[in-house]
C-alpha cells in the first residue's frame, strides 16, 4: 500500500482512500500504478523495517524526509528503556489468558 504526503498541509500518511475523499472523481478502479495522484500529493518511498536487535531495540517511523529530491520514509532506532525491557520480560513469562 502506497503512502502519500499532502504538500500544502504536510499531512502524512495519506492513502488512496483519503485522497479519494477529497477527489471523488478518482475511480476505485484507478489504483496502484494507475492512480492519478493529484498535484498537491506526492508518493512517499517506502523503506524496509531496519535491522535491529529486537531483544533490546525498537524502531518506529518518523516524519518522512526529502532524500535526493524524493519524499522518503524514515525509521528511527533506539534502545528500549528499562521499563520496556521489564514489561517485555513480564509479557514473556505471563501465562496466556483466553
Amino acid at each position: 500500500m502506497s503512502a502519500y504526503i499532502k504538500l500544502s498541509t504536510m499531512e502524512y500518511p495519506r492513502f488512496e482512500g483519503d485522497i479519494r475523499l477529497e477527489y471523488p472523481e478518482i475511480l476505485e478502479t484507478q489504483t496502484g500504478d494507475t492512480f492519478p495522484c493529484p498535484a498537491d500529493y506526492v508518493p512517499v518511498t517506502a523503506l524496509p523495517y531496519p535491522n535491529i536487535d529486537p531483544s533490546v531495540q525498537t524502531a518506529y517511523e518518523i516524519f518522512p524526509q526529502q532524500i535526493d529530491g524524493k519524499w522518503t520514509m524514515v525509521w528511527e532506532v533506539r534502545d528500549m528503556t528499562e521499563a520496556e525491557l521489564q514489561q517485555r520480560a513480564e509479557d514473556i513469562l505471563s501465562p496466556v489468558k483466553i
